[in-house]
């Protein structure tokens, strides 16, 4: 699928004005192919871009001074990243680091063009404040999930998000689904080995697999 096919599909209130300057702005975009594991950019690092993700994954994570991992959100098909946004429109850097977790196909703006369309074009002033703000509450409403919501149904749910790239198994450590769910590790390990016991998940060396997929979604849905 080419560019612009891809602005067509996962962005058509862009693809579809009659803006000119969003039009000199789509034509000018550039397609990001980048393979998982990827650094997409760095705490510290200068905003150059302006990033709408196509396909794969994009994790948002921050690092607090004991090495502890914080994942902020993910940008998915369809999404833009709010703190690359926000560096935009503040021209500041980056505080925190995007890391690819699977194949990613990204359409990336050049800053200056992100600036000229962003003064100049109604369409494309609305379209940015918008997903800004939308971008903004599901990552406060991730952020309160974490603070406020039971430890078993934060795991349940970040089971499923991993499942949803790595079908049928996931391969993950307790670590990492602890630094997903915002607790210790050993607090994960029992609750997976509870989840096991209720026939959930069957924990093996190196992946878990998940028995109850329905089972899982219920317990995600708990508040």
């Amino acid at each position: 699928m080419d560019k612009t096919q891809l602005w067509q599909q996962h962005f058509p209130a862009l693809a579809t004005s009659d803006d000119t300057q969003v039009q000199t702005l789509i034509r000018s975009s550039k397609l990001a192919q980048l393979p998982a594991d990827t650094c997409v950019f760095s705490s510290g690092q200068a905003c150059e871009h302006y990033l709408l993700v196509a396909s794969g994954r994009v994790k948002v994570v921050l690092y607090a001074e004991s090495g502890r991992e914080v994942v902020l959100y993910r940008v998915l098909p369809g999404e833009t990243c709010v703190l690359t946004t926000a560096c935009l429109l503040g021209q500041t850097h980056y505080i925190a680091e995007g890391i690819t977790e699977s194949e990613v196909s990204a359409l990336m703006v050049h800053h200056e063009d992100f600036q000229a369309a962003l003064h100049t074009s109604p369409a494309f002033r609305n379209f940015v404040f918008a997903d800004m703000g939308k971008r903004f509450a599901d990552v406060i409403a991730r952020m309160e999930r974490i603070k406020f919501g039971p430890v078993e149904s934060r795991l349940a749910a970040a089971l499923i998000s991993t499942w949803d790239t790595h079908k049928p198994h996931i391969q993950v450590t307790h670590q990492t689904l602890a630094n997903e769910v915002g607790t210790a590790r050993e607090v994960v390990s029992r609750y997976l080995k509870r989840f096991e016991a209720e026939g959930l998940i069957r924990l093996k060396r190196g992946h878990i697999e998940l028995l109850d997929l329905p089972g899982l979604r219920k317990l995600a849905a708990t508040r």
